[in-house]
C-alpha cells in the first residue's frame, strides 16, 4: 500500500524542530537570554609580586597634658617628665629612662595609713601581720611633713627587709596630699633602696612644688 504523507501544522513542527536540534544547540525562545542581555564584570587583579598594604595602625593617644587637670609642678635635675596617662596625671622618670626609675602622681582616696600598708605589702607580700603593723607604725613615726602650696604633704619610706630582698633591697617614697574634695594626691617612686635614698630630696622638692588649681606663679 502506497504511503500516504501526512501535512502537520506549522506550529507542532517548529516544535519537533526544537527538540530534535536541543541536544546540539539548545531551544532558544523569545524569553531566553539574548545577546543584548549579556553582561561583562571585570575583576581586578592583585599586582604580581605585591602583596595588599596593611591599614595604617592607630596613632598613639596623645600624653596626658597636666596643666588640663590644674596641675603645675617643678622637675628636679635629673629627671625628664613623660607627662601624663590614664590614671596618672604625671609620670617623671629618673635618670636613665631605659632604667624605668618612675615617679608617679594619681589622684586617689582613702587614709595615709591605708596606703602605707598597702605600699609595704608590695614590699614584703609574706610577711605577718605583726610585722607589716609594726613597720608601719615606724614609717608613719618617721614621716616629713612637707609645705605643698596652701596643703600639707606627709612624706614616708618603706624599706624591704633585707633578708625577704632576692636581689636588690626595694623602697618606696611616697606622698599623700589632701585635697579640699576629701580626695588626695598620691606621689610614689618605687625601686631600689639606694636610689629611693639618693633621691629622697628630690622626691620631697618635687612633692612641695606641686600646686593644684593655682595661676600660674611667675
Amino acid at each position: 500500500m502506497p504511503r500516504q504523507a501526512f501535512a502537520l501544522p506549522a506550529r507542532l513542527t517548529a516544535a519537533l524542530a526544537c527538540c530534535c536540534g536541543g541536544l546540539a544547540v539548545g531551544c532558544v525562545r523569545s524569553a531566553d537570554v539574548r545577546p543584548g542581555d549579556v553582561r561583562t564584570y571585570t575583576v581586578p587583579r592583585q599586582p604580581s609580586g605585591r602583596l595588599a598594604e596593611a591599614p595604617a595602625a592607630a596613632e598613639p593617644a596623645a600624653p596626658r597634658n597636666a596643666a588640663a587637670d590644674g596641675l603645675r609642678y617643678d622637675v628636679p635635675d635629673g629627671w625628664t617628665d613623660r607627662g601624663g596617662s590614664g590614671m596618672r596625671l604625671v609620670t617623671l622618670v629618673i635618670g636613665d629612662p631605659a632604667q624605668g626609675r618612675e615617679v608617679t602622681v594619681i589622684p586617689a582616696s582613702g587614709t595615709l595609713r591605708g596606703n602605707v600598708e598597702r605600699w609595704y605589702g608590695q614590699l614584703d607580700p609574706q610577711a605577718e601581720p605583726d610585722a607589716r603593723q609594726r613597720a608601719v607604725d615606724a614609717a608613719l613615726a618617721e614621716a616629713e611633713a612637707v609645705p605643698a602650696g596652701p596643703l600639707t604633704a606627709t612624706v614616708v619610706l618603706l624599706v624591704q627587709p633585707k633578708e625577704t630582698a632576692t636581689d636588690s633591697v626595694q623602697a618606696i617614697l611616697g606622698a599623700m596630699i589632701p585635697l579640699a574634695d576629701s580626695g588626695a594626691l598620691f606621689v610614689k617612686f618605687k625601686g631600689d633602696a639606694d636610689v629611693a635614698s639618693r633621691e629622697r630630696k628630690n622626691f620631697i622638692r618635687f612633692v612641695s612644688s606641686l600646686r593644684r588649681n593655682e595661676p600660674a606663679r611667675p
